[in-house]
């Protein structure tokens, strides 16, 4: 389902034909829609032929009603059915919940196993259909997956060292946006967190997570034609041990509602501080 490009000192895999397989599934058809949302999505995501052959075992049930509970995206299904039992153990996974049970275990290995690709595939299905709001939040889905995190948490979990009574105070200043972070010195950061002394480690890790400015420059052509020319540039502190030599980005133009999406496409920023866009060095960092 990959293929495989190497340009200089870049290493990137892209698939090239599970979104067509993913949109001939009959399930992926009957459930798949522009107005889906988060809660639809994972309906769909265990509906996957490949999970059809997962059982419901009878000692699994109280505990399929129990994750069922602690779960925050809610299920839509009896917990009778397998896909349910699909959904929540994806769910479990991202939460990083502990499961009692070798058989559970097991199956929630297996579905994991899949689930980036699958989520991933769809994320495609979506783009070559112009569902912009859908593709967004199943690539959302995807990062969350790949990351065992839900959107909701600080990013700066993705750090190691930090402690969590310092990740859960950030998580509680639901009224900062990430964007106030980015833009608060290093004593403000400490002094927010109530630890002035890691105040400026939390800044340098806020800055070297993958960020680009966009500029748009639009020039009707027709009465039916635009010209979009798009100004990219990286705006973070590059690191080879945390970014390796690429970082990928996806970058879609939506119409006005974010309903449609007009183009996308897949461009990398890397360590020689510029991005790339269909193999051509367009924009350099300042």
């Amino acid at each position: 389902f990959f293929f495989f490009s190497s340009r200089r000192r870049h290493t990137r895999f892209l698939p090239v034909s599970w979104a067509r397989r993913c949109v001939q599934e009959t399930a992926y058809n009957e459930h798949i829609k522009p107005n889906m949302g988060i809660i639809d999505l994972f309906r769909v995501f265990s509906l996957s032929h490949e999970f059809k052959f997962i059982p419901i075992r009878q000692e699994e049930k109280v505990e399929i009603v129990k994750l069922l509970e602690s779960v925050p995206i809610p299920v839509k299904g009896s917990p009778e059915d397998p896909s349910t039992k699909v959904n929540v153990l994806l769910q479990a996974y991202i939460s990083r919940l502990k499961l009692d049970g070798y058989a559970l275990n097991a199956d929630m290995v297996y579905v994991t196993q899949s689930a980036s690709r699958i989520v991933r595939g769809l994320f495609e299905v979506f783009l070559r259909r112009g569902w912009a709001s859908i593709a967004e939040t199943t690539l959302n889905v995807a990062k969350m997956i790949d990351k065992r995190m839900w959107s909701c948490m600080t990013p700066l979990r993705q750090f190691r060292g930090i402690p969590e009574e310092i990740l859960r105070r950030i998580e509680k200043k639901e009224q900062f946006t990430w964007e106030h972070f980015y833009n608060m010195s290093a004593q403000q950061i400490g002094d927010l967190v109530k630890f002035p002394k890691l105040g400026k480690t939390l800044h340098k890790m806020v800055h070297q997570f993958p960020r680009v400015e966009i500029k748009a420059y639009v020039q009707p052509i027709t009465r039916s034609c635009l010209r979009v020319e798009l100004a990219i540039t990286p705006d973070f502190q590059w690191d080879e041990n945390i970014h390796g030599y690429s970082e990928p980005f996806w970058i879609m133009v939506t119409d006005v509602d974010n309903e449609i999406c007009l183009l996308y496409t897949s461009d990398a920023a890397d360590d020689l501080l510029c991005v790339d866009l269909g193999g051509r060095r367009i924009i350099k960092k300042k």
